[in-house]
């Protein structure tokens, strides 16, 4: 009896988001077309497919290892879930989105009754949390965006703008957080064990959600008195350790060290200048100030913690909104995780101030059920207004994608929107462009995709250098939006560009499809020594090297080289290659690539555009061997992640639930 008492709450509140938002989970294809959950479907009937690991990704930037392209954690659980039940990806994938979204709310309240130990509060602050946005009343954007402060914003990110792995991750991370907690005030293995587990979890899903949870553990330590602080260092760097250990096969130290490297150049990324580190040091000096006032307010830990990471949040994401300032990439994805530390700041306030008044506090009680069930209804109309069945056949994209699926060969299309978004769910013709800043490897990819989507002062213009950067990069064809385009973002620029001077060989309504004149297809081009691109360009317009490279793609006195991929990781060319020639493959360069001709290891390295290069050496027929592995990284992942486990068996074992430490060493609760 005492178990099923325990559970009641939970299970009360993972029914009222799971009746929320029911539609979704039985959803297959929406009409939120706009949504980035068509990258993410693309990439789940990638991995059906596939069931990649450490392998190359051919299908988006010219390539990539597959680690980098986005965190797996959803998207291997979608393909698993759509070949176990038979469920299309599209609806595996909003079935897992809506359970990650649903498990929210009992993720709140399991955090709420480690850090408060009230029930009832942790059940009311978990309501609230699933039932109001309170992000909506600090940034006018927000509350512009989604309507009104009653209405959903957590659900309308999930199911408008597709942030299944965002709204997951943030589920993941509040658990890991009261892992944190229960760890430090237990003492023992098994706590510790698994909160490095937890901690682990989140980045296999999320790197936002990463970010905000190292935010809050910031905070966390910021919220401690030090000699409590000095005495769990060595079981917070274990709790870290471990963590790494466990996430390292998922999410491997390249990929890691890759998004870091990428987070200054994003598209949303810091603002460069002085306001961003004058804002840092405002507001690390506020929480400084704040620190001192809670600590002379005798303020018990949970809301010292509370408004510190509120604090340090709210900082970040009003900045950004308020004056433009982005202090770390995408700020204002960030006001979802601020609702946390919000709403945690309500559940523990009401706490002190009802603690003693009974009947005040059953009136409190009585009114966050009343406002929970108007909530209720609230959200489960906005869900139906805002979601609607369709059928997915008929749709511009669907349409677009099947085309080139049965006409294009393999050869890489330009496309970007929503055509870009759903073109991989229904082809694997690769394209040249793609999806995540976090993934991009070659800064040229960036300067070709920006170019040939917004063009440069004239038709004319945008014509000529479109046509240089889609030949360079091995496009077999590019799709343009006119104004009335079905596409959403309306991304074009210059749409009649190519009328006129390339054959239209698909067109539905005001969207069209230009087939690129090449002299042969396939992504290897055999060339003079002398034409390769020696130095990045600059920019889009930067292409006197460029023009030259071109020039000698289209030359008919060079050979024609056959490219054939063999599996994900492995290609061979032939043909006939002389001396002073290079073979030019359009594939993103990568230490993990290397080439051999008849048994014998050859030169390969990048040119200036970033692509693969190789030197084979020959003077007549030529057969070239390319291999792609991810070299010391998969062993030492999996060896970090062995080591993580035998570590965890060997000390839960070993201490059979002893504390490790002084019970005086605890954390206050």
């Amino acid at each position: 009896m005492k178990y099923k008492t325990r559970a009641l709450f939970p299970a009360t509140l993972l029914a009222v988001n799971v009746f929320v938002c029911w539609r979704y989970f039985r959803a297959e294809y929406t009409n939120q077309m706009p949504s980035i959950e068509g990258v993410f479907i693309a990439l789940e009937q990638y991995i059906k497919r596939h069931w990649p690991t450490y392998d190359w990704f051919p299908m988006w930037y010219g390539g990539m290892p597959f680690t980098r392209v986005y965190q797996p954690g959803i998207h291997y659980l979608v393909a698993i879930l759509s070949g176990i039940s038979g469920l299309s990806a599209a609806h595996g994938y909003h079935a897992v989105a809506a359970l990650g979204y649903s498990l929210g709310g009992v993720a709140f309240y399991i955090l709420a009754r480690i850090l408060i130990e009230s029930r009832v509060a942790a059940f009311c602050g978990a309501l609230l949390f699933s039932l109001f946005s309170p992000s909506t009343l600090l940034v006018p954007i927000v509350r512009y965006d989604v309507g009104g402060i009653f209405h959903p914003r957590r659900l309308q990110a999930l199911t408008l703008y597709g942030e299944g792995p965002n709204i997951t991750g943030l589920t993941l991370a509040m658990l890991a957080l009261g892992a944190v907690h229960l760890a430090l005030r237990r003492r023992t293995a098994v706590p510790t064990c698994l909160a490095g587990l937890a901690v682990a979890a989140v980045p296999v899903f999320s790197w936002p959600a990463t970010m905000a949870l190292a935010m809050a553990l910031l905070c966390y330590a910021a919220a401690c008195e030090w000699l409590y602080l000095r005495a769990a260092i060595l079981r917070l760097l274990a709790i870290g350790l471990l963590a790494f250990g466990f996430a390292s096969p998922f999410a491997p130290a390249s990929t890691i060290l890759g998004t870091l490297a990428q987070a200054n150049v994003m598209d949303d990324g810091p603002t460069p200048g002085p306001g961003r580190w004058i804002s840092f040091a405002l507001m690390f000096a506020l929480l400084a100030v704040l620190r001192v006032l809670l600590d002379r307010a005798k303020t018990t830990f949970a809301l010292r913690f509370a408004l510190i990471w509120a604090g340090l949040t709210a900082w970040i994401v009003v900045t950004a909104s308020a004056t433009g300032i982005r202090m770390i990439p995408y700020p204002l994805r960030f006001h979802l995780a601020l609702e946390i530390p919000l709403i945690l700041i309500a559940a523990i306030v009401g706490t002190m101030l009802l603690r003693d008044r009974p009947s005040a506090a059953r009136a409190a009680i009585a009114a966050v059920l009343v406002f929970s069930a108007f909530q209720v209804v609230t959200y489960r109309r906005y869900l139906r207004a805002q979601i609607q069945p369709i059928d997915i056949t008929k749709t511009s994209e669907y349409q677009m994608a099947k085309w080139a699926d049965a006409n294009m060969g393999g050869e890489r299309l330009f496309t970007r929107g929503t055509f870009a978004f759903w073109f991989n769910a229904f082809t694997e013709t690769p394209q040249v462009s793609g999806f995540f800043d976090q993934s991009i490897s070659n800064h040229e990819d960036r300067i070709a995709s920006f170019l040939i989507s917004t063009g440069f002062r004239s038709d004319r213009e945008s014509g000529e250098y479109s046509l240089l950067w889609l030949k360079a990069f091995a496009a077999g064809a590019m799709q343009l939006g006119g104004p009335a385009t079905a596409d959403f973002y309306k991304d074009f620029h210059f749409p009649d560009r190519f009328k006129g001077i390339l054959p239209i060989v698909w067109q539905r309504g005001d969207d069209y499809v230009y087939r690129v004149p090449e002299r042969t297809g396939g992504l290897a081009r055999v060339v003079r020594d002398g034409d390769l691109v020696r130095h990045a360009p600059a920019s889009g317009i930067d292409v006197t090297e460029l023009r030259a490279f071109v020039h000698a793609l289209d030359d008919p006195s060079l050979p024609i080289t056959r490219f054939h991929w063999q599996g994900s990781n492995a290609a061979t060319m032939s043909g006939i290659v002389s001396r002073g020639q290079a073979i030019s493959v359009a594939i993103n360069y990568d230490p993990g690539w290397s080439a051999k001709v008849a048994g014998h290891a050859v030169p390969l390295h990048p040119d200036g555009l970033g692509l693969i290069v190789i030197e084979p050496g020959c003077d007549g027929p030529c057969e070239v061997q390319m291999r792609w592995t991810q070299r010391w990284e998969p062993p030492f992942a999996l060896g970090a992640f062995g080591v993580a486990l035998a570590i965890s068996l060997i000390w839960c074992f070993r201490s059979r639930g002893r504390p490790d430490t002084d019970p005086q060493a605890a954390l206050p609760v």
